[in-house]
């Protein structure tokens, strides 16, 4: 803290606590759309297969399902950060939004271990909604900045 300016130790509490709410929000949304998946992809198959799925690959998968989840709820953090050192702006990504859709789609089709549908979608929707997120976010920054 010594280091940082005002206006970064005005921000910095607010995107650490921020950071972690959303990263565990990000975790607990995986731990509850999981079930889901894996009944999805464990049904895959067909009724004659066996799943071989022993408790270490069960708790990676999980450890991973949700290390993916938190991590890509972190996306309205990098975006209002980005739009606080004036690198995009909220018009910008208001513009942008149907390549930003896209590109979640496809960060959800490659950063979900599992090939299912249904887990990427679980992951793409709150990203693109915690996208618009940050865009009301930005706004009501760049408001209060005009308003000091």
């Amino acid at each position: 803290m010594p280091g940082l300016t005002a206006r970064e130790k005005k921000w910095s509490i607010p995107f650490v606590l921020t950071s972690f709410f959303l990263f565990v929000m990000g975790a607990l949304f995986a731990y509850y759309t999981l079930p889901r998946a894996l009944s999805f992809l464990l049904g895959f198959a067909g009724p004659g297969v066996v799943s071989l799925l022993t408790f270490d690959r069960y708790v990676s998968f999980v450890m991973l399902v949700a290390l993916a989840f938190g991590l890509s709820f972190l996306l309205p953090i990098l975006l209002v950060f980005l739009e606080l050192i004036g690198m995009v702006s909220p018009q910008w990504l208001s513009k942008n939004r149907r390549y930003a859709i896209f590109l979640i789609f496809l960060f959800a089709a490659i950063i979900t271990p599992s090939s299912d549908p249904y887990t990427m979608t679980a992951m793409a929707v709150p990203m693109y909604l915690l996208y618009e997120a940050a865009i009301i976010v930005g706004r009501l920054a760049k408001r209060s900045e005009r308003a000091v």
